[in-house]
């Protein structure tokens, strides 16, 4: 007997001991929060084990006397345990049926009397170990093994079902295993005169401690008892400790392996959400990776749209160009373009595209969709919904076979008036986005920059075209008109002195009106040539230049000549190309009529600095030259130095008399790459 309460001892030790290590691991699995009361019965549970190993091994009675009282202690708060850790088997890693409910209800009566019924043996005359060990067994032992058993039976079949079959076979021996507990440690007590362990022929004996051992300790009764340890030795030939030894091995190997199994179970779930988090981690990257392409691709339209808005492109194919690539990335079937008329009174389709054009309307085509409507007279922006009635769709999609059953619309408002709406529609399932609806009025804002900015275009080139007449009227007047004026004079004068008979004064008034009529012959012929130098917009800029000072040279017979040391194509703006030559223009008018000189040298050179890069023009010339501050020149220099800051540039005059002129115009480049320019018409 005293190596079976050894083992005993030694394998609940282990089982708790198992327990309790598994539970320091952690976890989230429902059997971790059982596993400390499964650790608590086992210590305890193998500690009475081991006392009962101590009693057979002949200790005096003082020491004897201790370890009963100990075990008494025992006994009952190991079956406590038991219970409580079966309860949380059966009841708390899977929910129970709903109709089990009913079981506490069930139960409560002869739950009552049997509790009734312990407590009334503790009155009988006999030893208390008797009655606590009894019914320990029966109240503790026996109801908790069973419902840790039928716990594990029912993680058997939920195991199973899951696939985890390693899992659900030891699941099922550990069901066995505690069901073979509940037989051998819960059910088989001492003979007693109740429970299954009660008598027919009862004898009071004296009672004797046979060397320690528990089971002679309860040879009080005449053993007639149908079961109970004798029965046991009767029917099987070992001792009812030797059944406990097989049935805690068992418990403890099924159990043990049963935790490392969980274990690998929490394991393999961890690979799982792993699996599914990289999954997760891989589809985000993949949505992300789309965002990104279609914000470059949005971006790289926005930025196309900017550049032709700058570079002053026609507004139609502007408005046709941001129809066309809104439908393709917003994946449309149809966008339009409606300009409300001149009484404000209904909507014209102006520039659309569809699947297989896209077009300007030269023919009015009027909109009547009760949402575009709706958009223009509350200025704001409108989606269609699930379920969206059909006659909210009707009139939305021109020059298309299919009908649209998704549409988004956002107004155009110019000045915080409403000038018109832009759309999109499409025949497909997938409704438009609040994303979609965002890019759409992204649009919507560069469409009305293109009309706004074309409008502006208009008004300068009517600033422009009203500001030459001016420059040209104001150089009839001081050129032309004079000329005029004074040879009227003169006819007037040769005729006095044609009477008079004063040949010789007559021929030298011949000789001045000669030079004041080829003078203004040269203003008129320089002013020609400006006009067709700043109008020749189908030339770049250089090549125009050249040609200006060809032609230059060949009316006034001074000498040009021309150094470019910025290439072909300066990167300048429109409006710095046109203010360029018209300060060439005026130096070389200034040159012209007052420096006398015979050589004139035209540079262009480009200079970079940190900030920013600058185009620069050197003009200088060998003529007579002046004192600045007593030229009479002074309003066209003032014309050039408010056209050369007009475009944020600068131009300095240096010159004194006998020493020519020197003129230097720098105007800054565009912020950009350089791109090919276009002339601009520019009277």
């Amino acid at each position: 007997m005293f190596i079976i309460y050894f083992f005993y001892g030694l394998f609940f030790g282990g089982l708790g001991l198992a327990a309790y290590l598994q539970y320091r691991r952690g976890g989230d699995l429902p059997l971790s929060k059982q596993l400390p009361w499964l650790a608590a019965f086992g210590f305890t549970y193998g500690a009475a084990g081991w006392i009962d190993m101590f009693l057979t091994s002949g200790v005096t009675l003082d020491f004897a006397t201790l370890l009963n009282i100990i075990r008494i202690v025992l006994q009952p708060t190991s079956g406590l345990l038991l219970l409580i850790f079966g309860w949380g088997i059966l009841t708390q890693l899977t929910p129970l049926p709903s109709w089990t409910i009913f079981i506490p209800g069930v139960l409560i009566v002869p739950i009552a009397f049997v509790i009734t019924y312990a407590l009334t043996t503790f009155i009988t005359p006999s030893p208390i170990e008797i009655p606590i060990d009894i019914w320990s067994r029966y109240l503790f032992y026996l109801p908790g093994s069973i419902m840790a058993g039928i716990g594990f039976l029912r993680q058997w079949r939920i195991q199973g079902r899951l696939g985890y079959h390693d899992v659900s076979s030891l699941m099922l021996g550990a069901s066995l295993a505690f069901l073979f507990e509940a037989f051998v440690v819960g059910l088989i007590v001492p003979a007693a005169p109740y429970g299954p362990a009660s008598y027919y022929n009862y004898n009071r004996v004296t009672y004797n401690a046979f060397a320690g051992e528990q089971a002679n300790l309860y040879r009080l009764f005449g053993l007639t008892a149908w079961l109970d340890y004798e029965r046991v030795l009767e029917a099987t030939g070992l001792p009812i400790q030797f059944w406990r030894l097989v049935s805690a091995i068992a418990v403890t190997f099924f159990v043990v392996r049963g935790l490392d199994v969980f274990e690998a179970t929490r394991k393999r779930r961890l690979i799982a959400l792993q699996t599914e988090r990289d999954r997760a981690r891989e589809s985000a990257l993949e949505t992300q990776i789309v965002a990104r392409q279609t914000a470059e691709s949005w971006t790289a339209a926005l930025v196309s749209i900017s550049r032709r808005i700058a570079e002053l492109d026609d507004v139609d194919d502007i408005l046709l160009y941001i129809v066309e690539s809104a439908r393709k990335l917003l994946k449309s079937n149809f966008m339009g373009i409606g300009i409300l008329n001149e009484e404000h009174a209904c909507l014209e389709l102006k520039w659309y595209s569809n699947d297989t054009s896209t077009k300007i309307i030269d023919s009015p085509l009027m909109v009547k969709n009760p949402m575009v409507q709706k958009a223009i007279h509350s200025g704001q922006s409108y989606r269609s919904q699930e379920n969206e009635p059909s006659e909210m769709l009707e009139a939305v999609c021109f020059f298309e076979e299919n009908l649209a059953n998704k549409m988004a619309v956002v107004p155009l408002n110019l000045d915080n008036a409403s000038i018109g709406a832009m759309w999109i529609a499409r025949n497909g399932e997938e409704p438009y986005s609040e994303t979609d609806q965002i890019w759409l009025e992204c649009m919507a804002d560069q469409v009305v920059i293109a009309i706004k900015h074309g409008l502006m275009t208009s008004q300068l080139q009517s600033l422009s075209v009203i500001e030459e007449r001016s420059r040209i009227a104001r150089e009839m007047h001081d050129g032309l008109a004079q000329v005029l004026g004074y040879l009227n004079l003169q006819v007037q004068t040769l005729e006095a002195l044609q009477k008079q008979g004063k040949e010789e004064t007559l021929l030298e008034e011949l000789k001045n009106m000669r030079q004041s009529i080829q003078l203004a012959h040269a203003d008129v012929r320089e002013n020609i040539l400006s006009l067709r130098t700043t109008l020749a917009h189908e030339k770049g800029l250089v090549p125009a230049i050249v040609e200006y000072l060809d032609e230059f040279s060949i009316q006034t017979d001074i000498k040009m000549q021309f150094i470019n040391r910025a290439g072909d194509e300066l990167n300048l703006s429109s409006i710095a190309e046109v203010q360029l030559v018209c300060i060439l223009q005026e130096a070389l008018t200034n040159i012209r009529k007052h420096a006398k000189a015979s050589q004139v040298n035209v540079s262009i050179s480009e200079e970079n600095r940190m900030e920013s890069d600058y185009i620069k023009v050197s003009i200088l010339d060998d003529g007579v030259g002046f004192t600045l501050s007593e030229s009479k020149r002074s309003f066209g220099l003032q014309t050039m130095h408010e056209r050369a800051h007009s475009v944020n540039g600068s131009l300095v005059v240096k010159s004194s008399p006998g020493k020519g002129t020197h003129v230097w115009c720098k105007l800054p480049c565009l912020h950009q790459e350089k791109l090919r320019k276009k002339s601009i018409l520019l009277p």
